[in-house]
């Protein structure tokens, strides 16, 4: 096989994310059988831990997704008691919402388990090539997050 570009190899690599997203989040969902958490609520409850406590908006815009994302799964938290609502003294409408004992316990443990794995899984790499992976994930995110020309 001829010696492919760097260009080239940018293009492919970024090809190969819509598969490692299914991979990735195939993975997820095996790692959180018996947690009761699905994918969409870990994304939610690790917000909240970062975040401490935010409202709706806030987290769409901490995770780049839709209101009507957050929305249906704050709904499903809420009913199940992983998430509680604070008064929002700036607006009445717009609760914050913050993590329950349980729910922090339970995203601290799957953390912890997942920063392990990957800690072992970045040994295989260099300090240099993990920064770089960075860079250009981050690079490749906000660019592609513009809008058309």
């Amino acid at each position: 096989m001829p010696q492919m570009s760097l260009t080239d190899q940018l293009y492919t690599g970024i090809t190969l994310t819509r598969p490692l997203l299914r991979h990735i989040t195939a993975r997820v969902e095996r790692d959180l059988a018996g947690t009761g958490v699905s994918v969409g609520q870990r994304a939610l409850l690790e917000a909240l831990l970062h975040l401490e406590q935010a409202t709706a908006p806030m987290i769409t815009e901490h995770l780049d997704v839709t209101r009507q994302f957050v929305g249906r799964e704050i709904k499903t938290l809420l009913q199940q008691g992983m998430v509680e609502t604070v008064e929002n003294p700036r607006h009445r409408a717009s609760n914050f919402y913050r993590l329950s004992d349980e729910a922090r316990a339970i995203i601290a443990a799957i953390r912890t388990r997942e920063m392990r794995e990957i800690a072992e899984f970045a040994k295989g790499f260099t300090e240099a090539e993990i920064r770089g992976f960075y860079k250009i994930l981050s690079t490749l995110t906000a660019e592609f997050s513009k809008p058309s020309p």
